[in-house]
């Protein structure tokens, strides 16, 4: 069976497989496998994409899920593939597997966090992640927040992540929405008002 994420990332029977794509779109997708109930996910790479499948994994376990175990122990595989070239030709590859388990019996007791998503100029899946993982550490509610023009990214944030990561995430009521006007200092010492949005996102 195969499934892919919004990310465009294939996944096979909680198998994320490495590709060209930036390594925080298989980092999403891995914490996406694991929200969504998974024990355990395993990463796949073979030839230039295998340093890029060491840095998912690292990743994830180092900044998102600490709980997950150190690979090193038993999760790791190494081999060799054969590929199909563009000519028909056939050729021999490396390729790794790395099997990344949860650790629910250890999960230390997470600090307290400021649930708060500032929205700037990076790519929106960054702050979708940033959003997924907030719960996926224990939060009841998210708070997304952007001025100027990261507002409209910021409401691509919360549709994205209520609707194709987190589904028991409520669609946020009027109550739950408030704009403003800040005062936005300018690179002169002057200051102009500039809009803002915040949107709760609760369970």
């Amino acid at each position: 069976m195969e499934a892919e994420a919004s990310t465009g990332t294939e996944i096979r029977d909680n198998a994320v497989l490495i590709g060209k794509k930036p390594a925080m779109n298989y980092v999403l997708a891995v914490i996406t496998q694991f929200n969504n109930g998974a024990q355990s996910v395993r990463i796949k790479a073979r030839g230039n994409a295998i340093s890029r499948a060491v840095d998912v994994a690292e990743i994830v376990r180092s900044r998102f899920l600490p709980e997950v175990k150190d690979p090193s122990k038993n999760g790791i595989s190494i081999g060799t593939e054969e590929i199909s070239n563009e000519d028909g030709s056939k050729s021999k590859v490396s390729a790794i597997q790395l099997l990344l388990n949860s650790d629910e019996q250890g999960n230390a007791e997470q600090p307290a966090q400021d649930n708060t998503v500032y929205i700037g100029k990076k790519p929106t899946m960054n702050y979708v992640l940033a959003v997924v993982t907030q719960f996926n550490s224990g939060a009841k509610s998210v708070l997304v927040k952007a001025r100027g023009n990261s507002i409209s990214k910021a409401v691509d944030v919360a549709e994205i992540a209520r609707n194709k990561f987190i589904q028991t995430v409520r669609n946020p009521s009027t109550e739950n929405i408030s704009v403003a006007s800040e005062d936005l200092v300018n690179e002169d010492g002057t200051k102009s008002k500039v809009s803002s949005i915040s949107i709760m996102l609760s369970k």
